[in-house]
């Protein structure tokens, strides 16, 4: 079981051309490890970017029709990666350290130096259910975000570019 929980949390000091729900919390669940925070009240200290977290979900599943390697960065952590690993119709996701080297980005197709499977390592999910769980939160998020804000912003429309480019 792969499943994804957000909460995202209304901004009334947005630009207008910033995305109000950006941050939130943000939390999945595989085999019963979790990862991230989701909890009743709003603290902003706990809040993280559930934007960010869609979007490099969405783009390790494109990455993954592909390719069979992805790592994601926890870019609020310094060492803290999800590794997902895809063999035939099987995705292993793992939480890693490893460094992260200069000028590495927040999705990798490599494995990094001295990667370490301190965590939980090899939880399974076919890749089609894991996709399916990624675009249907990603289509909640994406109904939240259009009732608060314009309904062209740039950053709905990335996140609905790879909804499509992935397929259904």
């Amino acid at each position: 079981m792969f499943k994804i929980s957000f909460k995202i949390f209304e901004n009334d000091s947005v630009e207008e051309m910033e995305l109000n729900g950006a941050d939130g919390y943000f939390q999945f669940e595989i085999d019963n490890k979790t990862y991230g925070i989701f909890i009743t009240e709003e603290i902003d200290e706990f809040s993280v970017s559930v934007y960010w977290w869609l979007y490099y979900f969405l783009k390790a599943v494109l990455i993954l029709k592909t390719e069979s390697y992805v790592l994601i960065s926890d870019i609020e952590k310094p060492k803290i990666w999800i590794e997902l690993i895809r063999e035939e119709n099987t995705v292993k996701i793992s939480k890693v350290t490893a460094d992260k080297p200069e000028g590495s980005v927040a999705i990798e197709t490599k494995e990094m130096p001295n990667l370490i499977h301190r965590y939980w390592k090899d939880k399974q999910i076919s890749y089609e259910n894991l996709k399916r769980e990624i675009i249907y939160k990603t289509k909640l998020y994406i109904e939240e975000l259009r009732v608060l804000n314009n309904e062209v912003n740039k950053d709905i429309l990335n996140l609905e570019s790879l909804i499509l480019e992935i397929g259904e």
